[in-house]
């Protein structure tokens, strides 16, 4: 009889559920707990109009702002084998995915495996490099009890989009107007009237613009990726980024100046792992990038410790899935890593790559269409399970372009699966 794998999941998001349900479907070889902070699964995708710290003093983990619907059509959304309750629109709200999620943890049994109200403090790891077992601290908030586990791994899934990435800009002592980020954005009214700068144009920077646009006297879209062409709202304009703030004006790169009564960072998240000791091996590099990752979800140093979820630019629970099912096949043995120094040559080769089309250090973990459709071939083949279909791919890139070139409008059309190749667009009702 085969020893039993005891493994500890982080978080019960989007990520932290479907490790769960995996591993309660392997029942007969793996025993797990999943940590939770909070009360509840679904980590980001859990609204709450409160900003700032919760009742135990830690930050706000949720991001969602009440009115979000998705960027991408909920065909993208959801687990490759799981759908969407089909007679909803293909962008869904927030509040559709959070049950979306409930209805996942409860078929497939994952509740049960949830310790909510439990923050981890320290995870370390114990024994040789190799073969290394996880020390993970635990506290319960409820009873302020602290205990102690050891586990044979450890899936990291805490999510990226809770620790606000904030720039430094020359001048902002100076502005006499407001500064926040996306992440304390909850609903467009408190703007009206005034003049506000997004920085960004990422999914956050130009869903929120648009959405203040409407209550607004002016704002101003300001990036530095190629402007949008497509019809905008008559008081939205774009400009280049931020060059400095003075005084109640902002500067932008190249010259202009707008006065601003606020000025809203839509410039994403920071990594960030807290409880992880550095003798686990993980370096959070310029905040931007965890290193060293093998297939951007092995810790290289410690090969049973998975970070699920690192990739941006992503459909995540598609990402979700093939990374966990990669992972077990890793932890059951059917997938024979490669050598430390094959998988340390290989992040690095991939990082070049990434330099050789001009993206930043900070684009480590970026995926854009071309190397989706790579990964995921790569990750399903590594852990021998059905590839994503062709017809998913090909939604992906046209939701994207439809982003780009109807900002304003992509949201009213549904797509429609006609098979595994092809799809069709439909101009809701």
């Amino acid at each position: 009889m085969l020893a039993i794998t005891r493994v500890a999941v982080i978080g019960a998001g989007a990520a932290g559920i479907c490790a769960s349900r995996f591993l309660a479907a392997r029942h007969d070889i793996f025993d797990h707990v999943v940590y939770e902070l909070s009360e509840s699964i679904g980590g980001t995708w859990v609204y709450t109009d409160r900003t700032g710290k919760d009742e135990h003093g830690f930050n706000i983990h949720s991001s969602m702002y009440k009115y979000l619907c998705t960027n991408f059509p909920k065909e993208l959304m959801g687990y490759p084998d799981t759908d969407f309750n089909p007679d909803l629109p293909s962008y869904v709200s927030h509040w559709d995915v959070k049950d979306y999620l409930d209805d996942y943890a409860q078929k497939y049994d994952v509740l049960d495996h949830v310790q909510f109200s439990t923050v981890v403090t320290k995870v370390v790891p114990v024994g040789n490099t190799a073969n290394a077992k996880w020390e993970v601290t635990v506290r319960h908030l409820q009873t302020d009890v602290e205990e102690k586990h050891v586990y044979d791994a450890v899936f990291i899934c805490n999510g990226h989009y809770s620790v606000p990435r904030m720039p430094d800009l020359p001048g902002a002592d100076t502005f006499t107007g407001k500064i926040l980020h996306s992440h304390s954005y909850r609903e467009p009214s408190v703007f009206e009237g005034q003049t506000v700068v997004c920085l960004g144009a990422g999914p956050s920077g130009t869903d929120i613009g648009l959405e203040v646009a409407t209550v607004a006297s002016h704002v101003v879209l300001s990036h530095n990726n190629t402007p949008f062409v497509c019809p905008l709202p008559d008081n939205l304009e774009q400009l280049p980024g931020i060059e400095q703030l003075e005084g109640d004006t902002v500067v932008f790169i190249g010259g202009a100046r707008r006065r601003a009564d606020v000025v809203l960072f839509c410039t994403g998240y920071e990594y960030t792992y807290p409880f992880l000791s550095s003798a686990c091996g993980v370096v959070v590099e310029e905040k931007t990038r965890v290193t060293p990752m093998f297939k951007h979800c092995i810790n290289i140093q410690h090969p049973s410790m998975f970070l699920i979820g690192l990739p941006t630019n992503v459909v995540p629970l598609i990402i979700f899935h093939y990374q966990v099912l990669f992972a077990l096949a890793v932890l059951e043995g059917t997938v024979k890593l490669p050598t430390k120094d094959q998988m340390l040559a290989e992040e690095e080769a991939e990082l070049k790559k990434r330099f050789a089309i001009g993206w930043k250090k900070s684009y480590a973990h970026k995926v854009n269409a071309d190397l989706l459709e790579e990964y995921l071939a790569d990750l399903a083949k590594l852990g021998a399970v059905k590839p994503l279909p062709a017809v998913k791919s090909a939604i992906y890139r046209f939701s994207l372009e439809m982003i780009f070139t109807h900002l304003m409008s992509f949201k009213t059309f549904n797509y429609e699966l006609i098979d595994d190749k092809n799809f069709k667009l439909v101009k809701a009702k």
